[in-house]
């Protein structure tokens, strides 16, 4: 039995609110259903986790792909434009408010990877110096 909880994910996470009011705006690769906007609650170089109010449920389902067309809400991801993406996990659970879902970044640039590990080199070091206000890390 290990003493410590073995972690699973390959990359590390910055977390957030929805209230902070980060939105990731997303169109479906099929270009049938126009865009979906919903709340970034955690972002790592390997995908996003996000939130969605329930009355939307119907429009996303599990192995959707769909491209990230940008983010609004917070400075330093603007190269995360055109991402493709695929919606790997949906938890629809009667006790929360929002719906929440995880999608996978497909064959993201280097450009990609790098932006996001500035973004959160810079978070770390920001709130390490006690200059953060977000409910990161």
């Amino acid at each position: 039995m290990f003493d410590e909880k073995q972690e699973r994910r390959r990359h590390q996470r910055i977390f957030f609110s929805i209230e902070d009011g980060i939105k990731g705006i997303f169109a479906f690769s099929d270009h049938q259903r126009g865009l979906l906007t919903a709340s970034i609650i955690n972002i790592s170089e390997g995908g996003l986790g996000l939130a969605l109010s329930k009355d939307k449920k119907d429009r996303i389902a599990q192995r959707d792909y769909v491209i990230l067309s940008h983010i609004t809400g917070i400075q330093g991801l603007e190269p995360l434009t055109n991402v493709e993406a695929e919606i790997k996990w949906i938890v629809d659970n009667p006790s929360l408010e929002f719906l929440g879902f995880g999608c996978e970044f497909l064959n993201a640039t280097e450009s990609v990877k790098d932006a996001i590990r500035l973004f959160m080199n810079t978070r770390y070091r920001d709130k390490t110096n006690g200059g953060s206000k977000g409910h990161d890390l």
